[in-house]
């Protein structure tokens, strides 16, 4: 059987279809193929036993016509499009590649705009549902049987978490380090990305509380979101680490550390898939569908009642949110934030201490 999966939001949605893709093959008993948007969504599968192969396409319109190309080549049996889909690009994606079966989600709105159409079959999608569960859904529509306890992973080695520890240590001036605290105050360079970001004055003011804890701070930096890291730099000692690698390298920098505290954004979802408790700050977003998977409670939200206002899938068929500056993640205090990393930090302690995963 030959199954295909295309992957075309960002890395944190992808880690979201993971456990979706992992007991489909499972089900069917046949390794599924992905079809990546680019290298760091293909990151998240290209270690799975249960992937057989893993073909990157790109993000430009030109490989969008090649992704329809290598999908109708492909011939797939069954062709599975994973939340978020209300979009006419996957629409035409699901009925060009000719699959014997498609499975994808059903949506209140976009019967026109997102071409539904071309899809007969679908699956209906609910409110405040996780997507981790609403991928799960698309195993039961093909009556497959499912574990929602499942979380997604990014397997690691120890060399690796160890190499990213020295990685670490040599960042900063401090003889002995016993806690690192990972700080990512980017999400891409979208208005959607920007409404998520913590302003750097605030960030100036939480480092020096999360020191008098114990942890030694270090601000992430990654590719989409270049500078920002500098930026918060201005505002703080903490040292800046530029993650310029590979998806795994990102990944044991997490792994690597005893906390994270940032934006809702990949590296949100990636902390939580190798186990580091992440604080999440979340404005625009729904932290009931979209918080890192297990991680619930460490959510921070912004208490402006117009939150959350991202309408994308279920109120819109694109990408858009309601909030213009100075943006409501701001009226998110230092407090809230410490707040949550004292829970981060006794739970952690008491599952050390009791031989338990804080997940």
């Amino acid at each position: 059987m030959k199954t295909a999966i295309p992957v075309l939001a960002g890395m944190g949605n992808a880690l979201m279809a993971q456990p979706m893709v992992r007991q489909l093959a499972s089900g069917t008993g046949s390794p599924v193929t992905i079809f990546a948007r680019n290298a760091s969504i293909a990151g998240v599968f290209d270690r799975l036993d249960e992937v057989a192969e893993v073909r990157v396409f790109g993000n430009e319109p030109r490989q969008f016509a090649r992704l329809l190309r290598e999908l109708r080549a492909f011939r797939a049996d069954l062709l599975v499009v994973p939340y978020p889909s209300n979009r006419w690009q996957y629409s035409l994606l699901a009925s060009a590649s000719r699959a014997k079966r498609v499975v994808i989600h059903d949506y209140r709105v976009g019967k026109l705009a997102a071409l539904h159409g071309l899809v007969r079959h679908r699956v209906p999608t609910h409110d405040g549902r996780h997507d981790v569960l609403s991928n799960l859904d698309l195993l039961e529509a093909l009556e497959l049987p499912v574990d929602r306890s499942m979380s997604p992973v990014f397997p690691l080695d120890e060399t690796e978490v160890q190499n990213a520890r020295h990685r670490l240590e040599r960042l900063v001036s401090t003889p002995r380090v016993d806690r690192f605290c990972a700080i990512h105050a980017g999400s891409g360079d979208t208005i959607f990305s920007q409404s998520k970001r913590w302003s750097p004055e605030h960030f100036g003011q939480f480092v020096p509380c999360l020191c008098d804890l114990g942890y030694t701070p270090v601000l992430l930096e990654g590719p989409e979101d270049a500078g920002v890291g500098e930026l918060l730099a201005e505002h703080t000692d903490a040292p800046v680490l530029q993650l310029t690698g590979t998806l795994a390298d990102a990944a044991a920098v997490l792994a690597a550390c005893d906390l994270y505290v940032g934006s809702d954004s990949g590296l949100a979802h990636l902390a939580a898939a190798v186990g580091t408790p992440p604080v999440t700050l979340f404005a625009p977003a729904r932290p009931d569908e979209v918080s890192p998977w297990g991680y619930r409670h460490l959510v921070v939200q912004t208490p402006a009642s117009c939150a959350p206002c991202f309408r994308y899938p279920q109120h819109a068929t694109t990408p858009h949110v309601r909030c213009r500056p100075p943006y409501c993640i701001d009226r998110i205090t230092v407090d809230a934030v410490m707040d949550k990393v004292a829970q981060a930090s006794n739970t952690d302690a008491s599952a050390a201490d009791s031989g338990t995963s804080s997940a």
